[in-house]
């Protein structure tokens, strides 16, 4: 045990913060498998028409000064980075081909900043955790979005389809807009910022139920000691990593507790699409989503707990 952390209060932390994220999941995949709904449809649902008021109404309502968002870019860039190096070493330790150290690579860099990361979040630090929350993955997005459309570009995607797929995403128009505001100082009407407020709160069980969904589809029939090390290196690695680095940048406050937060998040679902897109290893990286989301059942009460 961790010292200065009971197992009482640990498993307070898990019914505060975990166990609700949990329900939705399980709600979630018991809909999957009697209603039979089809997925891709609430994706694009949650994606397009939930997730940007989420963004925006923290955005806005965030108080954030400019040369705090430039230590979490810096966080970010550093965090990703140190990551990716490790994903990379530890393939090449292991004598990985090339789809597979692309997919153990993307496994332990990219992190589930907005199906887990937002409701973790918010359970655990209530709206200011949320808000601040909001800030790291709008920061993260750029270059998570950016770096693996580009990195589709060069296997299965031209240049230009890789573009048009990046412009479609609402996120970068949603921050564009949520600066432009802020910047000139213009404020949102509460008539019109309350139902937008509200759209984004209703994202987070609609996350969770996908997450559920999704995490029911995947087939894993068996786990070997690759994929448990690059689960070890997104869990146990990451949040220490991202401890270091908040440090050395200069986060404070609330946004260095939920840029910690979010950095030890399990891995994201997206890099199943990528490892799709470039030829990667599909089923490596299923299993890494799925082994990583259920252990981090006992890895984020821990680092909730150091944070608090």
């Amino acid at each position: 045990m961790v010292a200065g952390i009971s197992p009482s209060g640990l498993a307070q932390i898990f019914t505060d913060a975990l166990l609700p994220p949990i329900v939705y999941c399980t709600v979630g995949a018991l809909a999957d498998r009697y209603l039979e709904f089809e997925s891709r449809t609430l994706s694009r649902l949650t994606v397009y028409v939930f997730l940007p008021p989420l963004m925006f109404s923290a955005l806005m309502h965030v108080n954030v000064a400019a040369g705090e968002v430039m230590r979490v870019a810096a966080f970010i860039l550093l965090t990703l980075t140190g990551m990716s190096l490790a994903g990379v070493g530890y393939a090449r330790l292991l004598g990985m081909d090339a789809a597979t150290t692309s997919s153990a690579t993307m496994a332990s860099t990219f992190f589930n900043g907005v199906n887990l990361g937002f409701p973790v979040a918010l359970y655990s630090f209530g709206e200011p955790g949320l808000l601040a929350a909001g800030v790291i993955v709008a920061v993260n997005g750029i270059p998570h979005n950016v770096c693996g459309l580009l990195f589709a570009a060069r296997g299965a995607l031209s240049t230009r389809e890789a573009l048009k797929a990046l412009f479609r995403m609402p996120f970068p128009y949603v921050m564009g807009l949520a600066l432009t505001l802020r910047l000139g100082g213009t404020v949102v009407p509460e008539p019109l910022m309350e139902p937008i407020s509200e759209m984004g709160r209703a994202s987070i069980p609609l996350v969770l139920v996908c997450v559920g969904m999704e995490l029911r589809r995947i087939k894993v029939t068996s786990v070997n000691r690759e994929v448990v090390g690059t689960v070890g290196l997104r869990l146990l690695f990451a949040p220490v990593l991202a401890w270091f680095v908040s440090d050395l940048v200069g986060l404070t406050g609330m946004l260095r507790t939920a840029a910690v937060l979010q950095a030890s998040m399990p891995t994201a679902v997206m890099p199943i699409v990528y490892a799709r897109l470039f030829g990667g290893n599909v089923e490596y990286i299923s299993k890494a989503v799925f082994l990583s989301t259920l252990a981090s059942v006992l890895t984020i009460p821990v680092v909730i707990a150091l944070l608090k």
